[in-house]
């Protein structure tokens, strides 16, 4: 009996050494998307998403996660929401100073995930902590994109951005309630079929709706690979305690819409990751010809 004692203990050790380098290594994804609604001045256009960082530091001053951004040349940066936690005690410090540090180098687009929500839906616990966050984001130069959305020009020509905000009840335990077409018109309208249209939602499980909407490029994360990834299976459950979600990190697509669905940059709570690295997204955006050949 102490012999299995022992084993158990120290493969619990061994998942927790590996768990801890996990959170601190980082992995840069690289996609292409593929679409004959981008103008020819975005062919080649390179986007990093960041999704999920929790406040968390790879360095010191996330020195690393810089690097690793500097060296794959963006033109803009995007991001998904979650970057802080939502908890009364939370130090908003450590997001707001990589992302205004970030903001000195490259434009930023921002929204919100379910951590923010939380605090802007609910002063009565967080004062105005999503308030001062966002006020913050804004003085540094940050987009910030709340159920609106912007134009991405690149001195040529332009994209649409949108953020959409999701509700409390996209994010439940133990069910998964996607959001439905209708509710996204009466959020942020109908997409301008003229434009290439990215949408940030945070939650990948409504890409369906998202794809019907008109988003040509969904951004996902929240799922966070899915904590523990088996290979040639995936991951092993959601935040929404979904065993082994349909989606949980890469490129899908539906129709003429792809989403990708980053693995994310932290963890809260359970700071599990096996087999899951932290990930930034590289896109590239690729001019298709039409069907018919313009």
């Amino acid at each position: 009996m102490i012999y299995i004692i022992i084993i158990l203990l120290l493969i619990l050790l061994a998942v927790v050494i590996l768990s801890i380098r996990e959170n601190q290594s980082l992995e840069l994804e690289s996609y292409d998307v593929v679409s004959s609604k981008l103008p020819e001045a975005f062919d080649g256009f390179k986007i990093i998403f960041l999704t999920d960082l929790h406040s968390n530091e790879f360095g010191f001053e996330n020195e690393r996660l810089h690097q690793l951004i500097d060296d794959a040349h963006p033109d803009v940066i995007v991001v998904g929401g979650d970057m802080i936690v939502g908890r009364p005690e939370e130090d908003l410090k450590i997001t707001l100073e990589f992302m205004s540090k970030l903001s000195k180098k490259y434009r930023i687009y921002c929204g919100d995930g379910n951590h923010e929500l939380r605090l802007s839906r609910m002063e009565e616990v967080y004062g105005v902590k999503y308030k001062e966050y966002v006020s913050r984001l804004k003085e540094a130069g940050v987009i910030h994109l709340s159920d609106e959305g912007a134009f991405l020009d690149n001195g040529i020509d332009a994209i649409r951005i949108t953020g959409l905000d999701l509700e409390f009840e996209q994010y439940k335990k133990f069910k998964t309630t996607p959001i439905q077409v209708r509710q996204i018109i009466d959020k942020i309208g109908v997409p301008e079929e003229d434009f290439f249209q990215i949408l940030l939602a945070h939650n990948p499980n409504g890409f369906k709706q998202y794809a019907n909407w008109g988003a040509d490029l969904v951004l996902s994360g929240h799922y966070h690979g899915g904590m523990v990834r088996i290979p040639k299976i995936g991951g092993v459950i959601s935040p929404q305690f979904q065993l082994f979600p349909k989606y949980d990190s890469g490129k899908y697509t539906i129709g003429k819409s792809t989403m990708i669905l980053s693995r994310g940059l932290g963890n809260h709570s359970i700071k599990i990751r096996l087999w899951n690295k932290p990930e930034v997204s590289l896109i590239t955006l690729r001019k298709a010809e039409d069907e018919h050949g313009d």
